[in-house]
């Protein structure tokens, strides 16, 4: 019997592997894309009615805000859920939030800006279950030995979505208005939920999802999930790396930068972001190959170091091809080293355990960025901006290290 479980196991994912990993990429640029235009819709609809800088950028520190406070939870409740179910309700429900959204646009047009922020908070919460429920099936759908190359992949499309997305955006805005975006979005989102409802799990892994299913008591699960992370060195190592780097996070600086010292015109900037969005696109198709023969510690601390020496290089040179040329190598490394954080958090954590983990980590790394992008706008306009670039990226090199302080993750041996 033992052995005629272990053939299955062996031959059930490979019958079903290039339709999940085809389903499983196009699911997340559909929603990828989905959410690009949203975010850009109702951030434009709303600081053109209200004309509010803060309130527009509220919405973007709303994202971080959940984040820290909920994610922790909602780790809890998707592994105590079957993560294919809660995947397709997440997406169901965001689909929702635009139909909501488009009622209120009709009947409720003097309260849509509170609206508005009521659904950012709601639709950012059901993001929450998207990223750990996809982590949590990932091995059972593709096997643990493809998750480093369909990380790749998944960075590639999502940029391309992204990317896409903000494109159509604005045209479909002002072609069929906020209520046709917002409709759009929703018939995005629904066949999203439609694609992983065709995702094929082995049925030895569909008996244990449901096994799993038992219910505990809900405390005694979120400490479970700490226990977990506490108790292993490698992850809590990678964790504190990407809190010490998300506190100089300053992504949205990089529009200042351009435009303050380097004299860059939109278009110019456009050309800039897109070579940023080109090279990831192109680097994700062939990242996931490569990492899988690299010890993992070399490019966690070698990306990131080299990646944010390119930073504060950005705040050093006046000319703006260099300043192409460094945005693309530090898109380059971040994305290797982005592949092999993703998969490591993958492979290293029990399934049951693993979307408490995720969120644990999602809420720890972003604990400081609410505080700090207001903190960083602040500074942008009292000081040049070349020192907040010297200071993140010199502080960024030095979590860098940190991996190399780690004798648990010197002592990986592949991803």
């Amino acid at each position: 019997m033992e052995t005629e479980i272990a053939q299955i196991k062996q031959e059930a994912p490979n019958s079903f592997i290039k339709r999940n990993m085809s389903l499983i990429v196009s699911t997340s640029a559909i929603g990828s894309i989905a959410e690009a235009i949203y975010t850009l819709c109702v951030s434009w609809y709303v600081l053109e009615r209200t004309g509010s800088a803060f309130l527009t950028s509220a919405i973007a520190a709303i994202s971080f805000i959940v984040n820290v406070f909920a994610g922790p939870f909602i780790g809890v409740l998707v592994d105590r859920t079957n993560p294919k179910s809660a995947m397709q309700k997440a997406y169901i429900a965001m689909a929702l939030i635009g139909v909501v959204l488009a009622l209120s646009y009709v009947f409720f047009i003097d309260y849509i800006v509170f609206s508005v922020m009521v659904m950012v908070i709601l639709n950012d919460v059901a993001q929450l279950f998207i990223f750990p429920s996809r982590n949590r099936l990932l091995p059972s759908l593709i096997g643990k030995d493809r998750i480093p190359i369909v990380s790749g992949y998944l960075s590639s499309a999502n940029n391309t979505a992204s990317l896409l997305g903000n494109a159509i955006a604005g045209f479909l805005l002002s072609l069929i208005g906020f209520i046709g975006v917002l409709l759009t979005h929703s018939v995005l989102f629904i066949l999203a939920a439609a694609l992983v409802k065709w995702l094929v799990l082995p049925k030895y892994e569909s008996k244990k999802i449901q096994q799993n299913q038992k219910k505990k008591e809900f405390w005694k699960e979120f400490k479970e999930g700490v226990k977990i992370l506490r108790g292993h060195n490698a992850l809590l190592a990678l964790t504190f790396m990407n809190m010490g780097t998300n506190i100089v996070s300053i992504g949205y600086l990089y529009i200042v930068l351009l435009k303050t010292q380097y004299g860059a015109t939109s278009s110019q900037y456009g050309f800039f972001e897109a070579i940023g969005v080109a090279v990831s696109i192109v680097t994700g198709l062939f990242a996931g190959k490569v990492v899988k023969k690299i010890k993992p510690v070399i490019i966690l601390s070698g990306a990131q170091i080299i990646s944010c020496s390119c930073m504060v290089l950005l705040g050093t040179v006046n000319e703006l091809v260099f300043a192409f040329i460094l945005f693309a190598i530090q898109t380059f490394f971040s994305i290797f080293q982005g592949v092999v954080v993703g998969t490591l958090f993958i492979t290293l954590v029990d399934a049951k355990y693993r979307a408490r983990v995720d969120s644990l980590v999602t809420s720890i790394s972003a604990f400081m960025m609410p505080a700090t992008v207001f903190l960083g706008g602040y500074l942008a306009d009292h000081i040049p901006i070349r020192y907040i670039f010297y200071f993140a990226g010199t502080w960024a090199m030095l979590m860098g290290l940190a991996p190399l302080f780690s004798k648990d993750v010197r002592g990986l041996k592949k991803i």
